[in-house]
């Protein structure tokens, strides 16, 4: 994201307690990945704000992010052209134009496969539904709600000033005039194969995108945004089949990773079903700061990609920050 509202976030914290001046900040990230992972890991990473080596998955996300921006920044004064080439199915000559528009950069990570894939399906889109339709009305926009929400805590209703904050990738108006909400993602998509020989998307993920969507869409209703009827949401892994990974999984299943678009309507059942989901992750986040407890979540699989472990106590850890500090080195150059 080019720019960032640093004064909405001046008027909220982390490190928040009951009887702090500020709001207490909830963003998609923190809330549905960071302490839906371990609420001891959101601890150390939100309240201490424990430094974390970057890696190479985060730079190539944030990479792509950026060059997908630009692109529908700049693709406006060639759509015409774009559109008259992929109607002719000339999808080379329509690649090279799209590519044109992205300011060049010396890549070390591979963006250039997740750029083209995505841009490759954006162009088989604009031939399908056409010009009028094919810009977003949402190109990474932050979005900050500060409201005030009723939380009951020892029979007690206290009323918890709360900022909620997101970036959204993407947003599209449809043509029953609602709109749909996107996400981008860098990382691999998974398919097992079952029983019946066919290959099903992992029903983890698949919640765990649909959480981050519901986020997305609460936050336009909380925002009162005036683009919070979404009626649509989903997600495009144009990365998703590059890694490889092993034929079979844990559990002996065949497995491939592919790259996938996902697109669904989020109305009825599925609304509901979500939308509670993420008044039940904040209600439990909100009861961790009330309580100052928040616990592991230890298993050995998930912390391995964690790097507090160190000083965790379901590790034998100290549960001291200061010692991780202390030890932390920081990016190796």
């Amino acid at each position: 994201m080019s720019d960032r509202d640093w004064s909405a976030y001046a008027k909220s914290e982390y490190n928040w307690t009951p009887s702090s001046e500020k709001h207490l900040r909830m963003t998609k990230t923190s809330l549905t990945s960071d302490f839906e992972f371990c609420p001891k890991q959101y601890e150390y990473k939100r309240i201490h704000r424990l430094p974390e080596p970057s890696t190479d998955a985060m730079v190539k996300g944030t990479n792509v992010h950026d060059a997908i921006e630009k692109y529908y920044d700049n693709v406006p004064t060639v759509l015409d052209e774009l559109y008259t080439l992929v109607q002719r199915d000339k999808w080379n000559e329509a690649m090279q134009l799209a590519l044109s528009v992205i300011p060049e950069q010396d890549y070390q990570l591979g963006e250039e496969g997740s750029i083209e894939q995505r841009i490759r399906w954006d162009l088989q889109r604009l031939q399908s539904g056409g010009k009028e339709a094919y810009m977003p009305v949402i190109n990474e926009l932050e979005v900050h709600a500060f409201v005030e929400e009723e939380f009951e805590f020892n029979g007690e209703v206290h009323t918890v000033p709360i900022h909620f904050a997101g970036s959204i990738d993407r947003g599209y108006a449809t043509e029953d005039g609602t709109y749909a909400v996107m996400e981008l993602k860098t990382g691999k998509w998974v398919q097992t194969k079952n029983k019946n020989d066919v290959w099903e998307d992992s029903s983890f993920k698949m919640q765990s995108m649909r959480t981050e969507m519901a986020f997305y869409k609460r936050l336009l209703d909380w925002a009162n945004h005036p683009f919070q009827d979404v009626t649509h949401w989903g997600w495009v892994y144009p990365s998703g089949g590059e890694k490889e990974v092993e034929p079979m999984n844990k559990y002996g299943k065949e497995q491939r990773a592919v790259n996938k678009i996902v697109y669904e309507a989020c109305t009825g059942r599925t609304w509901i079903t979500y939308s509670k989901k993420i008044d039940r992750m904040k209600n439990a986040l909100l009861t961790a700061y009330f309580t100052g407890d928040f616990p592991t979540k230890a298993s050995t699989g998930k912390c391995s990609w964690c790097n507090f472990k160190s000083i965790c106590p379901s590790w034998e850890g100290s549960d001291n920050p200061q010692e991780y500090l202390d030890n932390y080195e920081g990016d190796e150059e």
